[in-house]
């Protein structure tokens, strides 16, 4: 219920398509969460996560897999705001793109919190890269944090709506 790692799915090229086959077709009653975080490659080199092509070669192989089945499932995607690094562009671009690309209005969106002992919190407290040791943003304001998850979770239609 908690979700899947898809980057490991597309590691196991031996096994991996018949493990997401199995999944869908006798475990998944609807959907499927899979946390990609964020889509922008500075963002997921930061996160240590791959990168938008993976995302996206999961996603085909979920909807190859889906339709061979028969069946109503979809992909639910955990998402970041405000991670260090990240700025409103880039949370503009992860909007659009799931739009555009996902198709969907994320919902799912946490603002990032500073865990002991990882390297995004060190990025946070630091404000460097510890891979390059260059500076970094860090959005530490209260209310831009905030900022960066509504430029997620928008509703286009409401925005274009207004506009008229």
């Amino acid at each position: 219920a908690s979700g899947i790692r898809h980057d490991l799915v597309l590691a196991d090229t031996k096994r991996g398509r018949a493990y997401l086959d199995e999944v869908i077709s006798k475990y998944l009653s609807g959907q499927m969460k899979i946390a990609p975080e964020h889509v922008d490659d500075d963002q997921l080199r930061l996160m240590g996560k791959p990168g938008r092509k993976d995302l996206m070669r999961f996603k085909n192989m979920f909807d190859q897999s889906v339709k061979a089945s028969g069946g109503y499932r979809y992909l639910t995607y955990y998402l970041i705001a405000a991670h260090p690094g990240c700025t409103e562009q880039q949370m503009r671009e992860l909007h659009n793109f799931a739009s555009r690309r996902l198709r969907i209005r994320p919902e799912q969106v946490q603002i990032f919190t500073p865990l002991p002992s990882t390297y995004s919190a060190l990025m946070y407290h630091t404000e460097q890269d510890p891979f390059t040791g260059g500076p970094l943003f860090v959005e530490k304001d209260t209310a831009a944090r905030q900022r960066q998850k509504n430029i997620i979770v928008a509703d286009d239609s409401r925005r274009r709506t207004r506009s008229r």
